[in-house]
């Protein structure tokens, strides 16, 4: 009948598995998720306030950065925390214009607000970020 709905048993399956993709990817990397085409976009736009740190593997300061990121994922819940490989991804890095790594952008409701170039102490990230938390 052309009324009734069949259930697509390849959608369930490829749904499942995207779904415990995104639970690893959190699980995996400390509340700190891998970023790709594939989950940017939403990322971003999902989290009221999202930091979404641009690095590459070759990129020596980035593995100083990754630890505090890690840190202040766990510390901050309330706030989005994402890795973007810039090597994987060369499209959304050159979107928002990212020249040096690491860079580190700060997005509000999907939008960039604000960018910190280069490795720095735990507590300027966190001030920045705080600061777009309460107004």
């Amino acid at each position: 009948m052309a009324n009734d709905v069949d259930k697509d048993p390849e959608l369930d399956k490829l749904l499942e598995r995207k779904a415990r993709e995104m639970i690893k990817n959190v699980n995996n990397t400390g509340g700190v998720v891998e970023l790709n085409r594939s989950n940017f976009d939403e990322f971003i736009k999902t989290h009221e306030v999202a930091v979404v740190d641009f690095w590459a593997t070759w990129c020596a300061p980035c593995f100083m950065l990754e630890p505090i990121i890690k840190r202040l994922a766990a510390e901050m819940p309330n706030v989005g925390f994402g890795r973007l490989n810039t090597e994987e991804e060369p499209e959304i890095a050159a979107k928002y214009y990212v020249m040096s790594l690491p860079t580190v952008i700060i997005f509000k409701n999907g939008e960039p607000i604000d960018q910190v170039i280069g490795v720095v102490p735990k507590k300027i990230l966190q001030d920045r970020i705080k600061a777009y938390l309460n107004d």
